[in-house]
């Protein structure tokens, strides 16, 4: 009789026969109530920042005008947009190795402590600016954590069968925790906003307590009865002794000792292991360079498509392109397809692969901002043509729909698939650094740029990278659909 484990890893992953997908489903769900969490963060300010900006619409402290004391001026309002990117480019950095350190379910649990001390501080700041930076930043740190560790939990506690799907649910949370925010904002007052957003790490909090912690972890650390169960619960098979169960979690312990007994090759007598690690996994014909070019190059283009301009500032880009509906309603809609849209992914992903949809999700893209752009070119000339005052609508909503189905949810299922078990912990911190970095200069300048330049100019840019991202996607990016972790590392290194 063949080794099972010697079995198991010449050919793919095989199902489970025996489990259950539920029990990965419902830990899955609650791990990415924390990307709900990072979504309104990010979605808070389309409705706050115009509450804060004008007297006519603030409502919250001051009961006896009805109006804050302060207004913000412009620069003020890029700030506090933009200083969330900032804390989570700082976030970001330690989080791969906090995540190894305390562990997935640990670290992200942790998390929420921060989370509710932003909003807290938002809640109580009133019209102090210095306090609002502060709630933004530290707001902005638990995202960038959150975002290096979620799509690690999601893809380690996943089957094969459903790896696409799991991994793909991070987008769709945090396009739930954006469209909750754009609803409270157009509903509520700027106060009942920012206590509402408390709502969801309290919940996330309380829930995914009683989660099992990732079975990868825990084989890392040697912790092989632990990983058991966690295994158990997560495939549904309870207490039962089962050789499913038993074929996985060796195929895991083997896959953790491959990557330990690399890394000792480059790390023995060296009192230098992190820099060590890096400089190895990076020499150019090693599976992890290739993997970091791929995964660095969807970041790249994920973030200059636009999509955080659009994300932070839909608002005012609807009250600039003169739509016929008010800009809250336009804000609501584009929310509401953009949950729609990214629930999509999870129902194809797995059946229709990976690079299809992000082809397609970027050329979608190219062409809704191509129109949005003719749309303000004809503005600005004075042209006009009926229903003129829908395009707006239907370029954002395109838009989003084609982020939302490829380029939104797939490089974050797309880095945890392409990377070993060590290099994880770096790399994903690196990538979510970079990811941070240009939502910062993209929210940071995108006022400044469509002020000076113009949108037509400022949509024709973002359309000139998202045909640029396609011609990427076609030529640098493999296919991961259905493959094993190991075959993927055999396909980096051209075997």
């Amino acid at each position: 009789m063949e080794n099972p484990v010697k079995e198991g890893m010449e050919s793919t992953e095989l199902p489970v026969v025996d489990s259950k997908k539920w029990p990965q489903y419902l830990a899955a769900s609650l791990a990415t109530l924390c990307a709900a969490c990072v979504g309104t963060v990010d979605g808070w300010t389309s409705p706050a920042l115009p509450l804060l900006q004008d007297p006519r619409l603030s409502r919250g402290y001051n009961s006896s005008n009805n109006t804050f004391h302060y207004i913000i001026t412009d620069d003020e309002a890029s700030w506090i947009g933009s200083l969330a990117p900032i804390g989570a480019v700082i976030g970001s950095i330690p989080a791969g190795y906090l995540a190894n350190i305390l562990g997935r379910r640990q670290l992200l649990l942790l998390l929420t402590v921060p989370m509710l001390f932003g909003w807290v501080t938002i809640i109580i700041a009133q019209d102090s600016v210095p306090s609002l930076y502060v709630a933004r930043f530290i707001l902005g740190i638990a995202c960038g954590a959150a975002t290096v560790v979620t799509p690690l939990y999601n893809e380690e506690i996943a089957e094969v069968r459903v790896r696409g799907t799991l991994g793909v649910n991070m987008d769709v949370m945090f396009n739930v925790g954006i469209l909750y925010i754009y609803i409270i904002g157009a509903l509520d007052s700027y106060l009942w906003l920012s206590i509402s957003a408390c709502v969801i790490p309290t919940i996330f909090s309380i829930t995914f307590f009683w989660m099992p912690e990732s079975p990868m972890f825990l084989v890392s650390k040697g912790e092989i009865d632990k990983a058991e169960a966690s295994l158990r619960w997560l495939r549904g098979t309870g207490k039962i002794k089962s050789p499913d169960i038993e074929r996985e979690l060796s195929q895991m312990q083997k896959f953790v000792k491959n990557s330990l007994v690399e890394e000792s090759k480059v790390t023995e007598n060296t009192s230098c292991r992190v820099c060590n690690d890096c400089i190895a996994d990076l020499s150019i014909k090693s599976p992890t360079a290739k993997a970091v070019g791929i995964i660095f190059g969807l970041m790249i283009f994920q973030q200059l498509s636009g999509v955080d301009a659009v994300i932070y500032y839909t608002v005012y880009i609807f009250n600039d392109a003169g739509s016929s509906l008010s800009s809250s309603v336009c804000t609501i809609i584009v929310g509401i397809l953009q949950l729609i849209s990214t629930y999509i992914p999870s129902l194809i992903v797995d059946r229709v692969g990976r690079r299809i949809l992000l082809i397609l999700s970027e050329l979608g893209m190219a062409v809704s901002l191509l129109v949005l752009s003719l749309h303000f070119v004809m503005q600005s000339n004075n042209v006009a043509i009926s229903l003129a005052g829908w395009i707006p609508l239907l370029a954002m909503n395109t838009f989003i729909i084609a982020f939302s189905v490829g380029f939104g949810p797939l490089p974050w299922l797309i880095m945890a698939e392409l990377l070993s078990s060590e290099a994880k912990v770096w790399v994903s911190s690196m990538a979510m650094c970079l990811n941070w970095s240009l939502t910062f200069v993209v929210t940071k300048l995108f006022p400044i740029i469509n002020r000076d330049l113009g949108p037509a100019i400022t949509y024709g840019g973002f359309c000139c990278i998202c045909i640029l991202g396609t011609l990427f996607v076609v030529f640098f990016v493999p296919e991961t659909q259905g493959k094993s972790r190991e075959e993927i590392q055999l396909e980096l290194m051209g075997k």
